[in-house]
């Protein structure tokens, strides 16, 4: 069997025609400086030394997997493939990766699903080169409208019609396999091709323990930059550090909520430092076991922060902003489509020891879309309303919602606000919508 499929070929045959178009054409002199800058960008000392570390622990992995026989050296082709795509790749998306909990657990899920073998045995066989070259452009340009169509509603009968396309293309490429398997199995019933299919996801998996490192790494590179700039003794600086690494080990979360807590701490002694240890350990011991907090006072923040979890809204951690003011906030979420998409995030707001703000803010980018983030409000604040006063929203609320009208209402000490703001000289019309409950302890049922 060659070492490059038909399909790898037309790939690269596309790539190279695309490649020198691009050095050639004087149309394209402004490119041509893009991509000399993002070389420069990518040609620096951080980039190649984890690039270079990456590069050592696969090939440690590869003579590992070799010796007891689960690697030989036709999987070149597939492991300079993989470290390309995935193994370097995964190296930029290292803040993402460490925001999704689930992301080891997942990438082991996903090496060992039936789907990942579909995809596998539909790509063993490749059609005729000039079948193949013709495919790449048509599917690329393909997928290039469905994103296009996928920004705007008034495209929608393109979307369907370039989903069946899709649709279409892998009913026959199935077809086309379940054919071949039939009339030519010889070819997927040899030893390299088992090679081929458990090479990658060794691979992978052998790769997450790096990935892991890596991570415990940057992390603690970001956190001793804010010791460097919060704490001016240069021995309380190495201490911080001594004691981080002791303390916390690879706990990422307790890093960076020190690191946080000590960047907005005056730290001019040892027992100031000592200080900011105990209390991550003290809120840590918080959050695990929450202090009950009246009704008549608020919310507890370990119980806030948490409210709307099960809809996906991570808060971070419960940390001072200003003085006696403390937070935690979600990241803004998009929902809906259009080039910039509408988004909703999550605020618990309050003192140390108690919250006593909750709110939901929607910003609508475009008020054609106003209907669709009113009733995305709707459902979220509905779960906020249970998790946070046991009842459900009031008809007149939804309503007001709906309506995109302010409108406040009140409940035992609670008071329901939500607030509208259209945001001046929008192109769009665009605006936002706050829901807030807030707990107001001099007014009684």
């Amino acid at each position: 069997m060659d070492i490059f499929n038909n399909r790898e070929i037309a790939i690269g045959l596309w790539l190279l025609a695309i490649s020198i178009y691009i050095f050639l054409s004087s149309k394209m002199a402004e490119v041509r400086v893009s991509v000399r800058g993002l070389l420069s960008t990518f040609f620096v000392k951080q980039i190649m030394t984890v690039l270079g570390l990456m590069i050592t622990y696969m090939a440690i992995v590869v003579y590992a997997l070799a010796e007891i026989d689960l690697w030989n050296v036709e999987q070149v082709k597939n492991t300079v493939f993989w470290c390309v795509s995935v193994g370097f790749m995964s190296l930029f998306k290292l803040e993402s990766i460490k925001k999704d909990k689930s992301f080891f657990m997942h990438s082991v899920i996903d090496n060992l699903k039936l789907l990942a073998v579909l995809q596998f045995i539909v790509g063993v066989y490749a059609f005729s080169l000039w079948i193949e070259v013709l495919l790449v452009p048509i599917l690329a340009v393909i997928g290039a409208m469905l994103v296009i169509a996928g920004t705007d509603k008034k495209y929608h009968q393109v979307k369907v019609i370039l989903e069946y396309c899709l649709s279409l293309f892998v009913i026959i490429l199935v077809i086309y396999t379940l054919y071949m398997l039939v009339t030519n199995y010889g070819e997927f019933g040899q030893e390299k091709t088992v090679y081929n299919f458990v090479v990658p996801p060794l691979l992978t998996l052998s790769y997450l323990p790096f990935i892991f490192v890596m991570l415990v790494y940057s992390t603690y590179e970001q956190a001793f930059i804010r010791v460097k700039f919060s704490i001016e003794n240069r021995f309380h600086q190495y201490l911080a550090k001594l004691y981080a690494l002791v303390l916390f080990n690879v706990r990422m979360s307790l890093i960076d909520r020190w690191s946080y807590h000590v960047a907005r701490e005056n730290i001019e002694s040892h027992a100031d430092l000592i200080e900011t240890f105990k209390y991550i350990y003290k809120v840590r011991s918080a959050e695990k076991n929450p202090q009950e907090i009246s009704s008549a006072r608020g919310w507890s923040p370990y119980k806030a922060k948490n409210f709307l979890s099960s809809e996906g809204f991570d808060t971070g951690f419960y940390k001072r902003s200003f003085e006696e003011e403390w937070f935690a906030s979600s990241s803004m979420i998009e929902f809906g489509e259009g080039i910039l998409p509408d988004n909703i995030a999550y605020y618990v707001e309050g003192a140390e020891e108690v919250v006593n703000t909750l709110k939901l803010k929607v910003n609508v980018n475009d008020a054609v879309r106003s209907e669709m983030a009113q009733r995305k409000l709707i459902d979220l604040a509905e779960v906020l309303s249970l998790s946070s006063l046991k009842q459900g929203l009031s008809e007149e609320m939804k309503k007001a919602i709906l309506q995109g009208e302010q409108y406040s209402e009140q409940y035992g000490n609670k008071k329901i606000t939500l607030a509208v703001e259209n945001w001046v000289d929008h192109r769009l019309n665009g605006y936002d919508l706050k829901f807030v409950i807030s707990s107001t302890p001099n007014l009684q049922q």
